[in-house]
């Protein structure tokens, strides 16, 4: 094995170790865990709610209740997954100097980040996943989701995407932190345009027609909206193909930008002593 695959090797062996510490130590907090998931799809259901009685009283929509049925019942279950909260902790981490204990690490603070990132998905998805199939059976009258098994897999592996770039996002947000001291008002705007423009309040599809060539093409519908949209859109096989050179395009951006941001904060934060 070359060089380069040892060193993978033994950052997946470290993630996979931090990762299972994560989870057992996040069991401690399973209840809490589970009311977060309550409120996390008491939110999609309301909205349906109020979108199909939109429809029931006459009200013209560009979309169905078949797809907004669709998009909400997939909806709870992307948004977790896709979702990331490590922002202020990074910031708060750099400015009150805890940085420099990883920096003697045989691990990074990144490598922390990751494993409880997916630590807690793990656990908030065994929580979600029978609440998203009870109210999948509420619904099942106009729940519309094709079988084809490649339909399922780009689902899946635009939800990966997506959860990459938001959690690359928060990496960029919280490495401001090596500059500012305070970002909290910058992750806060980030999550209120998030979850206004990535599909997570309301559908993109019902945004005025006017919007829509840029809602198509902003990078923050491919964190939430165009995994559920493979799904319940039933999207032609060139507007998935379109879909995912963009979004992997915006991943790569991210990624690329994320690494020049943290490593001329490291060189800032070592400069002054840290």
């Amino acid at each position: 094995m070359s060089r380069k695959g040892v060193k993978i090797a033994r950052e997946l062996r470290i993630l996979r170790r931090m990762t299972a510490a994560n989870i057992a130590m996040n069991l401690v907090y399973r209840a809490n865990f589970a009311m977060f998931m309550v409120s996390n799809i008491a939110i999609p259901v309301i909205s349906l709610l109020v979108w199909r009685a939109a429809l029931a009283s006459g009200a013209r929509l560009p979309v169905g209740k078949e797809y907004l049925t669709t998009y909400f019942v997939i909806l709870s279950f992307v948004t977790m997954a896709t979702s990331s909260w490590m922002a202020p902790f990074l910031s708060e981490d750099i400015r009150l100097g805890k940085l420099s204990i990883w920096m003697i690490r045989p691990a990074s603070m990144l490598h922390e980040s990751i494993a409880n990132n997916l630590a807690e998905k793990a656990l908030k998805a065994a929580m979600l996943i029978p609440m998203v199939g009870v109210m999948w059976l509420l619904f099942a009258d106009a729940v519309r989701v094709p079988g084809n098994g490649v339909r399922w897999l780009l689902f899946a592996v635009s939800t990966v995407l997506g959860a990459v770039l938001v959690f690359v996002l928060d990496v960029i947000i919280g490495a401001l932190a090596f500059w500012l001291d305070d970002t909290s008002g910058i992750n806060r705007a980030r999550t209120l345009i998030l979850g206004l423009l990535s599909g997570a309040i309301v559908p993109l599809a019902l945004m005025p027609h006017w919007s829509q060539g840029f809602m198509r093409m902003q990078p923050f519908r491919f964190t939430v909206s165009f995994p559920v949209e493979i799904l319940a859109g039933h999207l032609p096989a060139h507007d998935i193909a379109v879909g995912f050179g963009v979004q992997l395009g915006y991943v790569l951006a991210v990624c690329l930008l994320a690494r020049r941001i943290w490593s001329a904060g490291l060189r800032s934060y070592s400069a002054v002593g840290a």
